[in-house]
Parts: C-alpha cells; structure tokens; sequence
C-alpha cells in the first residue's frame, strides 16, 4: 500500500506533468484534470509554490473573453526553476543545449572541431569549457540539474564509447572523464546521438505520429533509432537501432565501420563523396556536391540515383522487420533525398510483399542543433515523469 508521502509526490509530479504537457491552468481546472478534490490540490499547489516550481500568474483565460466576474489566478511552471543540458560531441562540431523549466531554449552554444579525430580528452575539455562558461551566467548555479551528452558512436549502459568511427574512438570512458572533469555536476547519461535526435524529433514531429518509427540521423555515419509504441528500443546492451552497420551486401562505396557491405558504408557522406571521386567527379565536402547536384552535373545525379537505390534497399530491410508507419530522414545527407527519391521508393517497393504497406518517408523538420535539444529534452522529460 502506498504511504501518504508516496502518495503526495505522485500527486505533484503528476500536476507539474500536466502544466508541463498543457501550459497555464487554474487550480478548478487542474484539480479537475487530476481527480483531485479542491482541497486536496490546493494543499498539493502550496507545496509546489513552496518549492519555486510553480507561479501564480493572471495570465488570461482565451475563454474568458465574453465572460463576467474576477478572472481566475493561473498556475504555470516557473522557468528558472531548472536548467536542464544537453551536449553533442560530434566530428565536426561541439554543441551546448539549455532548457529552462519549462522545456524552452535558454541558450545554445556551439564550437568547431578543427582537427579530425580528436582525442577524446581534447573534445572533454572543449565542452568542459563552453559548460564552465555557461554555468559561471548563472544567478544560482544550483538550478542545474545535470547533462546528457550524446556521441556518434555505440555507446553501452555504463557510458563507455565502444566505437565511434566519425570520432575515430574506440573503448573511451567518456562519461568517467566528463564526469570527473565536471564535477560536481552530474553527468546524467551518455548517448548515441540517434537516440537524442529522436528526443526531439518527438517533440518537434509530434509524438502520437512517430508511435512506431524508425529514425536515421545521415552525416559522417548513419545512427538510428527504432520508436516501437511510442518507446525508444534499447535492447539488452543498449545497442539497438545501429542501422548503419546492418550488411546489406557487397562491400560498399567506402568502409567506414570495419563491416563490408554496411549499410552507411553506401549511404553515409564519406560514401557519396568516395563514390563522386571514384566517378571523376570533385568534391571535398557534402556541401560542394550538393551544389554540382543542383546545376545539373550528370555525374552527381548518377551517384545520388545508387545511393537512392541503397538507401531504399536498406529501408525495406527495415520495413521488413520492423513495420513502421514513417521513416523520418534527418542529418545533412538527408536533403539528397529529395533528387533520389523516386529511385528510393522503388528500390524500397520492389523488395517487399505486394501487401506490404509503404511508410511515409519524411525528411526530419530538425536544424543541426537538434541533437542537443533532444539530449536536453530527454533529462528535461524524466523530471515529469511518476516516482
């Protein structure tokens, strides 16, 4: 049997869960939304204005506006009750996330990585700085509540980078390391950054959308995420969702993980531009090819064709197994899509049951910080969720 005290704090997260999800209410409708007596929620709400998690504020009321009498006091989360951070290290950029109390942007922070394959104690130390700076902003530096961190590479439960081939890590410590740089703020959980970009491809997509979902993130490699009934699949070691190393046959345009015929070894930007060379084709960066793709550069558009091709052999893999009702693109090498497409879906469609229904495919609405966002927003989102 729960105790009065569990009880209690089940009721709070519960109201702050709710002003969280619907913005400001009043103590009638929030009691209501909760089946709580009046009274009851009024004694939870002292607690919660206690504490500086919740304001009163006279906000109005959008229904009120052919109405009489006093207008109701409303109840809202107080933003600067929380900081919550999110981080991405990532091959070519360092990035820092803040989120108030409320789930909105507090700041955004970001730096260039100007060397290749950094070690990992440079790239500790490049985001233990842009956080120092941050944190020295702050009024109260007790509002933060921790950092989740996000890498382009496997990542196991204990926070140890297995692999990161973008970074050209294996077998790193890194949550040991930021850890111990900064403390005492906690280090909450490290995370591949597919998992993060679905954080907030949620938020931003719409999650009743996404309940059953696989997510590729496209840049140096191809992480994934697989969204089953509006979860995120983890599986035993934490490994779940690297669609990047799925072999898909053949050896590849380029070997990026060590595994012939992988998946990013056709679809990643290391593959398209070892693909355009091999051509004759000359590009050094994503961004060049890109631009000879739109004035019409017919070896451009041939690549862009086999790695459509490929990219749909790989999504009927994951059709197959998983049958998802959307696909959703994010990472730079996603605006590609748009010239392969129509070599996409047929390369999908011919690989599956006449039965077999297609999922939409959609290029993710997500910017380039979205990464950090979803970290921060996945610690942000744990503070509402029941003890």
């Amino acid at each position: 049997m729960a105790t009065p005290t569990a009880v209690r704090q089940i009721n709070e997260a519960r109201a702050l869960a709710r002003l969280a999800n619907q913005g400001p209410m009043s103590r009638a409708d929030l009691a209501r939304d909760l089946g709580l007596t009046r009274s009851t929620a009024s004694s939870i709400v002292a607690s919660l204005l206690e504490a500086g998690s919740v304001l009163e504020t006279n906000e109005p009321d959008p229904d009120r506006a052919n109405k009489t009498g006093r207008p109701a006091i409303f109840l809202r989360l107080n933003p600067d009750h929380a900081v919550f951070l999110g981080a991405e290290l990532g091959a070519r950029c360092v990035r820092l996330c803040a989120l108030d109390f409320r789930g909105e942007m507090r700041e955004l922070r970001e730096r260039h990585v100007e060397i290749s394959s950094p070690e990992p104690t440079v790239m500790v130390q490049m985001l233990a700085e842009m956080v120092d700076d941050f944190v020295a902003s702050l009024t109260d530096r007790s509002v933060v509540r921790g950092m989740n961190v996000s890498v382009p590479g496997v990542v196991n439960l204990a926070g140890e980078v297995l692999r990161a081939p973008p970074l050209g890590w294996k077998h790193v410590p890194l949550k040991d390391m930021l850890s111990d740089r900064l403390a005492p703020l906690p280090v909450m959980t490290l995370m591949n950054d597919a998992d993060a970009f679905a954080a907030a491809a949620l938020e931003i997509h719409g999650g009743r959308s996404l309940r059953d979902a696989v997510l590729m993130l496209m840049e140096d490699g191809v992480g994934g995420c697989i969204l089953s009934d509006g979860q995120i699949l983890k599986g035993s070691q934490g490994f779940a969702g690297e669609i990047g190393h799925m072999p898909i046959g053949g050896t590849g345009f380029c070997n990026i993980t060590g595994i012939d015929g992988a998946f990013e070894n056709y679809t990643a930007r290391r593959a398209i531009l070892a693909r355009f060379r091999e051509q004759g084709g000359e590009a050094d960066r994503l961004g060049d090819f890109l631009t000879r793709l739109q004035n019409g550069d017919t070896v451009a558009l041939a690549v862009v064709q086999e790695w459509a091709a490929y990219l749909g052999k790989g999504m009927a893999l994951l059709t197959t197994l998983l049958n998802p009702t959307s696909i959703i693109l994010g990472g730079r090498v996603s605006l590609l899509f748009p010239y392969g497409q129509s070599e996409c879906l047929a390369s999908l469609q011919r690989r599956l049951l006449p039965e077999t229904t297609l999922p939409s495919i959609e290029l993710s609405k997500i910017g380039p910080e979205g990464t950090a966002i979803g970290a921060a927003l996945m610690l942000h989102n744990e503070t509402f969720a029941l003890p």
